[in-house]
């Protein structure tokens, strides 16, 4: 099996790559700033997402600056997972709780009044406004053919996103070409401080491969008259890159491979 590589500038959690010096790993916490060595094993496989900064806990100073925001009360408010809110004053007079590893590493410098107008759908916006409307599928439509990955298993959309694009919009920002939404802890909730936008193929490149290979080992599709066969490792294969490389429409990839909607919906959504 071809070996997986790590290029510059690649992101596992907060650590970014700086220096590839084979198995040990340059990343700098694009949280804190702080630059380490990592073991490229424990990068791949999720053992280490930062320096440990976000759960230090240390106090931010009253009075800090980041942007148009000053910090009037360092009290760090507990949310979901391991994320905290501090109280902060902007520059326009409005006092809002914001992430504090936002403000760390520099994704919140106001409180949104740079754009108080409702932000319009339009052609400069669409993959964001489709993303945003993708994660509320997946959570919330028992219908949706990934509800049972999501919503099924608990994963809900943030309160300050679920029914604001505004918001979702300005804590994630313009998604990048060939990028899907994703989450630093897949186990976690689509929420700020744990949504990014990754690149599509890497997306599906990291999923866990032993899954991958148990389920093709017992996989069969359906040809009529009750009878099962058994398809093929290289065509399943094949049908995850075709859906890797963009084509999102079910009916063109059952056509191409011979099989069916459904069968073409179980191998995508079991993997």
């Amino acid at each position: 099996m071809r070996r997986r590589t790590i290029d510059i500038g690649e992101k596992f959690g907060y650590w970014q790559v700086i220096e590839n010096k084979g198995t040990e790993i340059l990343c700098q916490c694009t949280a804190c700033g702080t630059r380490r060595e990592v073991f490229k094993f424990n990068l791949l496989n999720g053992k280490t997402k930062s320096c440990g900064c976000i759960k230090k806990g240390n106090l931010l100073e009253i009075g800090e600056t980041f942007g148009k925001l000053t910090v009037i009360d360092n009290q760090e408010i507990q949310q979901a997972g391991r994320f905290v809110k501090v109280l902060v004053l902007c520059s326009c007079g409005i006092e809002k709780y914001v992430y504090k590893h936002s403000l760390i590493a520099g994704n919140t410098l106001s409180c949104g009044c740079g754009r108080k107008k409702p932000i319009k759908i339009t052609s400069e916006n669409p993959r964001e406004y489709h993303s945003w409307n993708y994660i509320k599928q997946v959570c919330y439509n028992k219908k949706h053919p990934f509800y049972k990955k999501h919503g099924g298993c608990g994963i809900e959309v943030h309160p300050d996103w679920k029914d604001n694009f505004n918001q979702f919009f300005l804590d994630i920002g313009t998604a990048p070409n060939n990028t899907i939404i994703a989450r630093i802890d897949p186990t976690g909730n689509y929420a700020p401080g744990n949504c990014f936008w990754s690149n599509r193929k890497k997306y599906w490149q990291e999923l866990e491969r032993a899954e991958i290979n148990k389920f093709i080992k017992s996989f069969y599709t359906s040809t009529g008259q009750d009878k099962k066969v058994k398809i093929s490792e290289s065509t399943i294969r094949l049908i995850l890159l075709e859906h890797m490389n963009g084509e999102a429409n079910i009916n063109n990839i059952a056509r191409k491979f011979n099989i069916s909607k459904d069968d073409v919906l179980n191998i995508i959504i079991n993997i």
